[in-house]
């Protein structure tokens, strides 16, 4: 462990990255951020959001290979002395789960299953804590 342990945050579905922005302005440090599409990372390398060019994870967080990456880099920044992730944020879609929309595609209800893939994911990093929006 670092003697001065920066806290650090994993984002998950993090769209543009405003979710989590208040993380970074407190000084937390992330380590890797998940999206799908690619206009919406570019906005957070704008932002300077990670640290490491390599923690902008595009894809589809369902894919073994995509969370291998995220995993990778918890690897690297355990490599320089951070021994823990702090924080797992997740935005999972929810409109299949919505009381809301009560016109449910096929395609809305497969998606839930992304919040599920949040909690595996969670189970496996272990954080100090996780925000579920």
């Amino acid at each position: 462990m670092l003697p001065d342990k920066t806290l650090t945050y994993i984002s998950l579905f993090s769209s543009a990255g405003v979710g989590c922005y208040g993380f970074k302005q407190a000084g937390f440090e992330c380590i890797a951020t998940n999206e799908l599409i690619e206009r919406r990372l570019k906005i957070q390398k704008i932002n300077n959001k990670c640290k490491k060019s390599t923690g902008y994870i595009k894809g589809d967080i369902t894919k073994n290979e995509i969370k291998e990456l995220i995993f990778s880099e918890i690897k690297k920044w355990e490599k320089e002395g951070n021994d823990k992730v702090d924080v797992v944020i997740a935005t999972p879609p929810c409109q299949g789960m919505s009381v809301a929309n009560h016109k449910k595609t096929a395609n809305e209800i497969v998606r839930n299953s992304l919040v599920v893939e949040s909690i595996e994911i969670v189970k496996k990093i272990k954080p100090g804590f996780f925000v579920f929006e």
